[in-house]
Order: C-alpha cells, then sequence, then structure tokens
C-alpha cells in the first residue's frame, strides 16, 4: 500500500470513529498520518536440510577379493605382490601370541613350557564296608581339576593306613588301596579311602576333609604347594618321564 493510500485511510478511519458516537478525537490530518503502521518484517524461516541417505558399506567376500587380485596382477604383479603380502600379515597372528603360554592356578609354570604330567593311575576319594570290607569307589579325582601340584603329590602315594586330621583337627582313618590289573598287575587304580561318615551323602564333613596337597603332606611331611619354581620344573619333568619320584635327589643330598 502507497504511503498517499495510508493517509486517505487514516483521515476517513478517524470519521468514523466520530460518527459511531465514540468520543470526539481531535486529530488532525498529520497527526492521522502519522499513524501508519510499521511494516512487520517476517523472519525467514529456516528450512531442514534434505536427509542424506546413508553411505552403502562396502563389503566384499573372499572369492570377490580375489578377483581383483586377480584383475590388478594381470596389470601389476608388483601391486598385486603387495596386496597379497598385506592379507598375509593382517591374517597372520603376531608371534609372540600364536600359541598362549597357558599360565593358570593348575599350571604356574605355563602349559606350553612345561606340559602337565598325567597321574599315574586313576585316583578316587572311597569309602569301605565294616563287614565285608569292600572298597566303593565314590568320588573321582580328575587331572583337569588338579593342580600340577596335586597330581604331583597323588603321583607319590604308596599303599597305606595312616591317620590324618580334618580341617577341625578332628582325626580320622585312611587307608590307601592300590587296584591292580589282574593281567599285568599293574596299577590301574588308588583309593584313598576315608570313613563313610565323611563322605557319605549328607555328611556335614565333606567340606572338613584337606584337599590331596594336605592329605600327602600329612602322610609324607611333604608340601607340594611350596615347591619352588625351579623344583616344580623339575619333579614336572620327572612325572612326564614316569618317574614318580617323590624327593629332588640333589634337595634329599
Amino acid at each position: 500500500m502507497s504511503k498517499g493510500s495510508w493517509k486517505k485511510k487514516n483521515v476517513l478511519l478517524a470519521g468514523e470513529m466520530q460518527d459511531d458516537g465514540a468520543p470526539e478525537i481531535d486529530l488532525t490530518e498529520e497527526e492521522a498520518n502519522a499513524l501508519v503502521p510499521v511494516p512487520v518484517i517476517e523472519e525467514p524461516v529456516a528450512v531442514a536440510p534434505a536427509p542424506v541417505a546413508p553411505a552403502t558399506p562396502i563389503t566384499m567376500t573372499l572369492s570377490d577379493l580375489q578377483a581383483v587380485m586377480a584383475t590388478v596382477a594381470s596389470g601389476n604383479a608388483a601391486l598385486a605382490d603387495a596386496v597379497t603380502k598385506g592379507i598375509a600379515d593382517a591374517r597372520e597372528p603376531i608371534p609372540e601370541n600364536k600359541i598362549g603360554p597357558g599360565i593358570s592356578v593348575f599350571n604356574p609354570l605355563g602349559d606350553q613350557a612345561h606340559p602337565r604330567p598325567d597321574l599315574k593311575s586313576e585316583f578316587f576319594y572311597g569309602t569301605m564296608d565294616a563287614k565285608t570290607k569292600i572298597v566303593s569307589r565314590t568320588y573321582p579325582l580328575l587331572v583337569e581339576d588338579l593342580t600340577v601340584m596335586e597330581v604331583i603329590a597323588l603321583n607319590t602315594l604308596e599303599p597305606q593306613n595312616a591317620v590324618i586330621k580334618l580341617h577341625d583337627g578332628s582325626p580320622i582313618k585312611v587307608s590307601l588301596v592300590p587296584e591292580l590289573d589282574p593281567a599285568t598287575d599293574e596299577l590301574t587304580r588308588m583309593v584313598i579311602v576315608v570313613p563313610q561318615t565323611v563322605i557319605g551323602k549328607g555328611s556335614a564333613l565333606k567340606n572338613m576333609l584337606p584337599g590331596p596337597c594336605n592329605i600327602v603332606a600329612q602322610l609324607t611331611g611333604i608340601d607340594y604347594e611350596k615347591l619352588s619354581r625351579e623344583d616344580l620344573a623339575w619333579f614336572m619333568a620327572e612325572h612326564r618321564a614316569k618317574r614318580y619320584v617323590s624327593v629332588r635327589e640333589s634337595v634329599a643330598a
């Protein structure tokens, strides 16, 4: 709307207000023209950017890669060799990590450098019937559940009758009963016989039974859990060779 039009409209507006019986407004033409409204400038509305489609990931199978390599090889043998070597290097494990050392609480020297020896026979906790004297095998001692120190300790045991103490200090009688192969007379099993009250079903004393190293320490006076790393390595080598020695010669001397 032009400035002249705004002047005319303001004068007419002033006249209409007087005709309607409203209070007379003493308004000159100049004052009416001064009522020209301030034009409103609209803020530009920001337009959201159009969504960008996510980039499609580049996937390549081994056969695709081989095809690319074949294509590259036809034009640039040196580049093909470099690509091949890069793939080989990426797939080849770091030399020192090819085989883990196998160090754990079961073998503090590591299975890689010092493989675990086997038990000289099967070992069990068991009980004996008081009347028939028949020995029953109750709980097996599995080599995978034993530490190397426990394996060495058990391998040194010989048949005997003795008294040991439970964890609470109470004494119990134990017997080491061998089972031999009838054809070869070789040892096949060794049963550590303890009272039925100790390992019987529902017995509260089951958790009071010492572990293999503790039992052997009470029977032989040797605590294989306290071996130095050097002595442990020596015993492990001897027992791997099926020489089930109980004392190291240098120590015995």
